[in-house]
């Protein structure tokens, strides 16, 4: 753990914009729009210049530009959806933008949101820690 970091802040930036690019492309120059549902880590694709490519398209929603939200069986990765589209079935940029959140929380820290442990924070492991 004392060694050198895996990936530089420069590489972490431009992980970080290309996964943002990618959203505000297929929120907003998609016609129609295109909902993910799943943005995480696995699912951002790296080339060997650290480009990244938004990936897995396998839960996606299409929306009309003037639909505002979409009414869906709840799918993702559980800890992952935001407690709104748990609660509502309502899906839209929002549940993105959100798992969009946890890919920050994990460049920033070099840790899984997820991951725990022992007498580390047993709320919610890296969340918590973030709050903290």
């Amino acid at each position: 753990m004392g060694g050198k970091p895996t990936l530089d802040w420069t590489r972490r930036r431009k992980i970080a914009l290309g996964a943002a690019r990618g959203l505000v492309y297929l929120h907003e120059q998609c016609d129609p729009k295109i909902i993910h549902r799943d943005i995480k880590a696995s699912n951002v694709l790296l080339d060997e210049y650290f480009e990244a490519v938004v990936a897995d398209f396998g839960l996606v929603k299409l929306l009309d530009h003037g639909e505002s939200h979409a009414v869906t069986a709840v799918r993702g990765t559980m800890g992952r959806i935001p407690p709104e589209y748990l609660m509502t079935g309502q899906t839209s940029e929002k549940t993105d933008v959100y798992g969009f959140g946890f890919l920050l929380i994990e460049l920033i820290t070099g840790r899984k949101t997820m991951e725990l442990h022992e007498d580390e924070y047993q709320e919610g492991g890296i969340l918590d820690w973030v709050n903290y």
